[in-house]
């Protein structure tokens, strides 16, 4: 789980993630949206935040074509760098910082796995409509967002939402999971309190 101070670069974060198992979100993401079909051409997902792309290459390696978005270009460059040569022509990166993203490829799944919070204020309802308007009818969301109990909150680089604030960017959606996780646990630079809405949502068809 992400949680970086200012005096720990992302790329030092990312660099870390190396070996580690796909994270839950998306296992529950693709559980929602369920299996491929026969017709011969990959479903399209989108991880937004993607950082070294652990979950791109699962999903790469479950047949889906992906966008991987990410505002570091070093862990961007590690993942192209290690995709298969069969799997190149269904991986696109795209290195953009939350500041300039404006609109993203339409796709079946968006996976968002602890990146939003870390988008700024400021840039977050123009990344979230970004985020909403990427879902094609029937696609599934799954992401995280934080909330005021969490040790990190206050930090001005940083959003957070009260439960009722994360229900209201959900309006339209179905909500397929959602679990609220206000507890004790460990961070990447030790421990921490963590206060997190781990989502599932869908768009109706």
């Amino acid at each position: 789980m992400a949680r970086v101070p200012h005096d720990i670069s992302w790329d030092e974060y990312n660099a870390a993630q190396a070996g580690r198992e796909p994270r839950a979100s998306l296992a529950a993401a693709l559980a929602a949206v369920g299996p491929l079909p026969d017709d011969g051409e990959p479903r399209v997902a989108l991880d937004v935040g993607c950082g070294e792309g652990i979950e791109v290459s699962a999903l790469l390696d479950a047949g889906w074509e992906v966008h991987a978005v990410d505002g570091e270009a070093a862990p961007l460059r590690r993942l192209a760098e290690r995709v298969p040569a069969t799997q190149r022509e269904r991986l696109h990166v795209h290195h953009l910082a939350y500041a300039d993203l404006v609109a993203l490829p339409e796709a079946d799944l968006v996976h968002a796995s602890y990146s939003l919070p870390y988008c700024p204020p400021a840039h977050f309802p123009r990344v979230w409509a970004a985020v909403r308007a990427a879902l094609r009818p029937g696609a599934v969301l799954a992401c995280q967002l934080f909330g005021p109990h969490d040790d990190a909150y206050g930090d001005p680089e940083m959003t957070f939402h009260t439960a009722e604030g994360a229900r209201a960017l959900l309006a339209g959606l179905d909500v397929v999971d959602w679990t609220e996780e206000d507890a004790d646990g460990q961070s990447y630079t030790g421990p921490k309190h963590w206060h997190v809405f781990h989502v599932v949502a869908r768009r109706p068809a």
